[in-house]
């Protein structure tokens, strides 16, 4: 395998560590790298593959394996996500992903990032299947169940805003429980610009689109995490696109403010636009 010279640099970093194990250094060294050499929104794919095999064996080591097994799923998730693929293969991958965070967090339940990643793994996965058919099998009330136990209020209200209420197969989804859950959510973590994008989704929902553009400025105005740098660009994107939408169906019915701000949010668009043009 050839590896890039930043991700060499990592590496020899992470062996610098002496009496830990260092299968899960190079690993942690390398997750908190995924984006370097990105194109785009996509990651590195060896970067990727070098995650992938040291914490696999980092995991081989029963004093580190419950850190290992949090950095594999997690890895497994961000690589579905932001690594490029063939699309034939999408059901292969997700399908892994699905079986490792389903193991994973059988063996650890108490670990909030595994199972934030096996709530959204659920997700997805019941939705890439008949939508009926994962509800008649409990996908939902599974996600809801695993994301209240973890406190996760993100999962557990964008649950119970994007699930139909089905009578006598899902009765539980409830827009309350959802404002309730995705304010919740924000509050406890404002860097993070998906509590943002999901609750400004909402009130677009809920027809409050002054309260809906407001979220999307404050989302803006967050900028990008450094350790976050793929995740929060594609969160930024959202928050985009869904101004957009406001501004083209709903223009007329926003405050003079919010107009004001939609024109500020234009005008970094077409700067970004024109400054990607220049790039290539």
């Amino acid at each position: 395998m050839k590896i890039t010279p930043h991700i060499f640099l990592v590496l020899l970093l992470a062996f610098s560590f002496a009496g830990a194990n260092d299968y899960l250094h190079i690993a942690d060294s390398c997750y908190a790298a995924r984006a370097l050499r990105a194109n785009g929104d996509k990651a590195d794919a060896k970067n990727a593959r070098i995650m992938k095999e040291n914490y696999r064996k980092a995991m081989e080591d029963s004093t580190v394996l419950e850190q290992a097994t949090e950095g594999y799923v997690k890895t497994l998730y961000f690589c579905f996500r932001f690594v490029q693929f063939d699309e034939k293969k999408r059901q292969l991958h997700l399908d892994t992903l699905m079986d490792a965070s389903k193991s994973a967090y059988e063996k650890f339940p108490k670990n909030k990032e595994i199972a934030h990643v096996y709530a959204s793994t659920l997700s997805m996965w019941g939705s890439e299947r008949n939508v009926f058919s994962s509800l008649k099998e409990g996908i939902a009330g599974k996600v809801r169940d695993v994301a209240t136990a973890a406190e996760d209020w993100q999962i557990l209200g964008r649950a119970h805003f994007v699930l139909p209420y089905v009578p006598l197969i899902l009765s539980w989804p409830d827009e309350k429980l959802a404002d309730k859950y995705l304010t919740m959510a924000l509050e406890k973590n404002r860097k993070d610009i998906y509590n943002y994008y999901f609750l400004a989704d909402l009130r677009y929902d809920q027809s409050r689109y002054d309260d809906a553009v407001e979220l999307i400025v404050q989302g803006l105005d967050a900028g990008v995490r450094p350790g976050y740098i793929l995740e929060d660009k594609r969160a930024r994107w959202h928050l985009k696109e869904l101004w957009k939408k406001i501004d083209y169906k709903h223009r007329d019915k926003l405050s003079p403010k919010h107009l004001e701000d939609g024109e500020n949010i234009r005008k970094a668009i077409e700067a970004l636009r024109k400054a990607n043009q220049k790039k290539k």
